[in-house]
C-alpha cells in the first residue's frame, strides 16, 4: 500500500479514536458532572423549599395562636368566620375546650362528623400545651387533611385547643408555594412522617405511600431514584426543621439522557462527515502525488548503496522542484561527507572517546608493540556505569548522555585523550602504557 493511502488510512482510524475517546469523555465525565450537579441543585432546592414550609407552618401557628389568646374571637362565629375568610392556609377553624368538645367552627362544609374530638393525636399533643402539627389522616368525612394544633391558655391554665385543619385535595396547602412545578418538568412533594404524600401537584397522588420514602437516609441529600412509574429522577430532599416531614424536588433523568442523545448524535455524525472528506482528500492526494513520491522513495534508497546520483527536476511537477532540489543538494554533501566518515568511523559519536573499532586495531598494534618489547607494561582497564539502566529508566536518556560524556571527560583527564576507548552502552576500555603500580 502506497503511503499516502497508508496516511490516508492513519487518519482516518485517527477520526474514529477520537470520536470513541469523546464519546467516553462525554458519557464518563460530562454526564457524571451534570448528574451531580443536578442531584446538587434538588438537594439545595429541597432544603429551601423545607425551610419555607416551616416558616409557614410557624406562621400559621403564630396566627392560631393570636386566636387562642383572644376570647373575643373564640366565643364570637362571625368574628371568627371573618378571620377564616381572610386565613387562606387553613381551612378549617375549629375552638375546642379541655373536655376536646366543639365549641365554635368556621368552614364547616368540612367540619367533622362528631362533636367531640379528645381522642385525636393532635387533641392530645396540645391540651398538654404543645404547638403540634399532625401527620396526614382521613377525617370522618373521607378527606386526606393535616391539622395544626396549639393550646388556649387561660389564668396560667390550658381551657382548651385551636385546631387549623388544611385540606390535602384543596388549595390551601398549595398556595404556600410560588409554583407547583420545579424546573421544566420536575415538581416538589411533601412527605410526613410515615411517608405518606402530604403535597404533589398529581392530587391522585396525595395520602399515598411514597415508594422513595424508605431511601431518604439522613437530613438531607440527594441520588438518582425511581418514581412511583418506574422512571428514573434526580431526587434532592430535605427535612423540614422540627416537624419531621420530608420535602424533595424530582426532575426525571430523561431530559438529560435526551440531551446526551443528541449531542451524541451530532457527534457521531461530525466524525462520518471527517472521515468521508479524509477519505476524499486522500484518494485525490494519492492520485496527484503517489507515483512522484515512489520515484523519489526509490532515489532515495540508491543512497544507501554508495549511488550518489542526482535527478532531473523536469521529470517532476512543479510541487516537487523543491524536494528535488533538496535531494540534489543532499547528494553533493553526501559526496563530501562520505570521506569524513571514514575518518570519523573510530570515534563514538556521543562521547567523543574511540570507539570498539579503534579498541581492536589498537589492541592489534599493543600486541605487536609488546612482541617487540618497545612497551615495558601495559595497564587494561573494563569499565561499566553501576546502575545506569536504572538512571535512564527514572531520569531519561538525556541525563544518561550527559553521564557518559562527563565520565568520558574524566578519564580522558586522568588516563590522557587517546586512552579511552567506549563499548557500547555503558561499557568503556582504558589501556595505559608503561605505567608502575605504585601510580594507581
Amino acid at each position: 500500500m502506497r503511503l499516502l493511502y497508508k496516511f490516508t488510512l492513519l487518519l482516518s482510524i485517527l477520526v474514529v479514536l477520537n470520536s470513541l475517546a469523546q464519546f467516553i469523555v462525554f458519557d464518563k465525565i460530562f454526564i457524571s458532572d451534570t448528574d451531580a450537579l443536578l442531584l446538587d441543585i434538588n438537594e439545595q432546592a429541597a432544603n429551601n423549599v423545607s425551610m419555607q414550609l416551616a416558616e409557614n407552618f410557624k406562621k400559621i401557628a403564630l396566627s392560631l395562636k393570636v386566636i387562642a389568646a383572644d376570647e373575643k374571637i373564640r366565643e364570637n362565629q362571625d368574628t371568627l368566620d371573618k378571620i377564616n375568610t381572610v386565613f387562606s392556609e387553613v381551612d378549617v377553624i375549629t375552638i375546642l375546650n379541655r373536655q376536646g368538645d366543639i365549641l365554635l367552627i368556621s368552614g364547616n362544609q368540612y367540619s367533622p362528623m362528631v362533636s367531640n374530638l379528645s381522642q385525636r393525636e393532635y387533641f392530645k399533643q396540645a391540651i398538654q400545651g404543645r404547638t403540634y402539627i399532625s401527620d396526614v389522616f382521613t377525617s370522618a368525612r373521607g378527606f386526606k387533611v393535616v391539622s395544626i394544633a396549639v393550646p388556649i391558655i387561660k389564668n396560667e391554665t390550658i381551657d382548651g385547643v385551636v385546631v387549623g385543619l388544611v385540606k390535602l385535595h384543596g388549595n390551601s396547602l398549595a398556595s404556600m408555594f410560588d409554583n407547583t412545578l420545579f424546573g421544566r418538568n420536575g415538581y416538589i412533594s411533601i412527605l410526613d412522617r410515615r411517608g405518606d404524600i402530604v403535597y404533589h401537584p398529581n392530587k391522585e397522588r396525595i395520602g399515598q405511600k411514597a415508594v422513595i420514602f424508605d431511601r431518604l437516609d439522613g437530613r438531607k441529600g440527594s441520588r438518582i431514584l425511581k418514581d412511583s412509574s418506574g422512571s428514573d429522577q434526580f431526587v434532592g430532599y430535605s427535612k423540614v426543621p422540627d416537624l419531621g416531614w420530608s420535602v424533595t424536588i424530582n426532575t426525571p433523568t430523561a431530559d438529560i439522557i435526551k440531551n446526551r442523545n443528541i449531542m451524541i448524535y451530532e457527534i457521531l455524525s461530525l466524525s462520518i462527515a471527517g472521515i468521508f472528506v479524509i477519505v476524499l482528500v486522500g484518494i485525490y492526494t494519492a492520485r496527484r502525488y503517489t507515483e512522484p513520491l515512489d520515484q523519489l522513495v526509490q532515489a532515495f534508497n540508491t543512497l544507501k548503496d554508495g549511488n550518489y546520483k542526482k535527478i532531473d527536476s523536469r521529470s517532476y511537477e512543479k510541487e516537487f522542484h523543491e524536494i528535488v532540489h533538496v535531494y540534489n543538494k543532499t547528494v553533493e554533501k553526501l559526496e563530501e561527507v562520505h570521506n569524513d566518515l571514514e575518518e570519523a568511523a573510530d570515534i563514538d559519536s556521543l562521547t567523543g572517546a574511540y570507539n570498539r573499532r579503534a579498541f581492536e586495531n589498537h589492541f592489534c598494534i599493543l600486541q605487536q608493540e609488546i612482541s617487540n618489547c618497545t612497551v615495558v607494561s601495559v595497564g587494561l582497564c573494563l569499565l561499566d556505569i553501576d546502575h545506569f539502566k536504572g538512571l535512564n529508566d527514572t531520569s531519561g536518556h538525556l541525563a544518561g548522555d550527559y553521564i557518559l560524556k562527563r565520565i568520558t571527560e574524566i578519564m580522558k583527564s586522568i588516563a590522557g585523550e587517546q586512552a579511552v576507548f567506549r563499548f557500547g552502552g555503558d561499557e568503556f576500555a582504558v589501556i595505559l602504557r608503561d605505567i608502575r603500580m605504585k601510580d594507581y
